[in-house]
């Protein structure tokens, strides 16, 4: 008698014992979340603030698909796109397919940064319709600095992401399904970054399969089948406060404006195999 196999075993003999033939794909599922650091104690006259993490924080990735109205970043009504998750449906596998969960890695993708209305980084009011967008939290915006001054000299923070990598420690990582059975993996700075860093800052070498390996694997069965339902949930145990720089290399400490809060969105990728029956089209 075999005392154990591997999800990914399980599932194969499970198929194979039908007698049809079916197929099987190493896609990655991937989903967005944004968390959130509000820009308090601001001392103008001296270029400096802070940015705090609140504690409780909770993100739950994998909860919706493609067009669906989702809170992310400063807009409370966007519209998920392929950028931001390839599901068709929240919680659900794509074309009913059983998806066994082998790997999991998560980056930072981009900073959103709000500034008060009719407020802009520099001097000069935007007119351009993106950067209007950017100045208000709604799409990515790039540090001045990372322009003008090499990672040797002051690594700026959309290289290295220095918020990023202060909140890892604290984000505790569990998954969930059919909101009932919750597994804890931990906190998320054993999560690779999938060769979203350099080697600077990755977790292990920067390559595209590197990721946090789950040989065992999880079972994320099709949809209306017992673990149906999935979603990997994100939360900040902790308050993270960091102060930052307002003026960047600037000398003027009037010349950049005080943000209101940064999002920094956060890409959570699953790797593993996913199998079904073949499509009669």
């Amino acid at each position: 008698m075999e005392l154990f196999k591997t999800q990914r075993q399980r599932v194969l003999d499970l198929y194979s014992s039908a007698g049809q033939p079916f197929v099987a794909s190493t896609q990655p599922y991937h989903s967005t979340r944004a968390l959130r650091f509000e820009i308090v104690e601001a001392d103008v006259t001296n270029g400096v603030a802070w940015a705090v993490a609140a504690e409780g924080q909770s993100l739950d990735f994998f909860t919706y698909g493609v067009g669906d109205r989702i809170v992310l970043g400063n807009n409370p009504n966007y519209n998920a796109t392929e950028a931001e998750t390839n599901l068709a449906k929240g919680k659900s596998t794509n074309g009913a397919s059983d998806y066994v969960i082998e790997g999991v890695t998560m980056h930072c993708r981009a900073m959103l940064v709000e500034y008060a209305a009719g407020s802009s980084p520099l001097a000069v009011l935007p007119t351009n319709a993106c950067v209007v967008e950017a100045v208000t939290g709604l799409t990515p915006i790039i540090d001045p600095a990372a322009i003008v001054m090499p990672p040797q000299g002051q690594s700026p923070a959309n290289l290295e992401n220095p918020l990023f990598q202060a909140t890892t420690p604290f984000l505790s990582l569990e998954f969930e399904w059919d909101r009932k059975r919750v597994e804890k993996l931990g906190v998320c700075d054993i999560l690779p970054q999938g060769g979203a860093a350099s080697y600077l800052r990755t977790n292990g070498e920067p390559r595209s399969d590197n990721r946090y390996n789950i040989p065992e694997g999880y079972i994320w069965r099709r949809d209306g089948e017992p673990d149906g339902e999935f979603a990997a949930r994100v939360r900040l145990q902790r308050c993270i406060a960091a102060p930052i720089n307002l003026r960047a290399l600037l000398t003027s400490a009037t010349t950049f404006k005080t943000p209101l809060d940064i999002h920094l969105e956060l890409v959570m990728r699953l790797y593993g195999l996913e199998v079904q029956l073949p499509s009669n089209n």
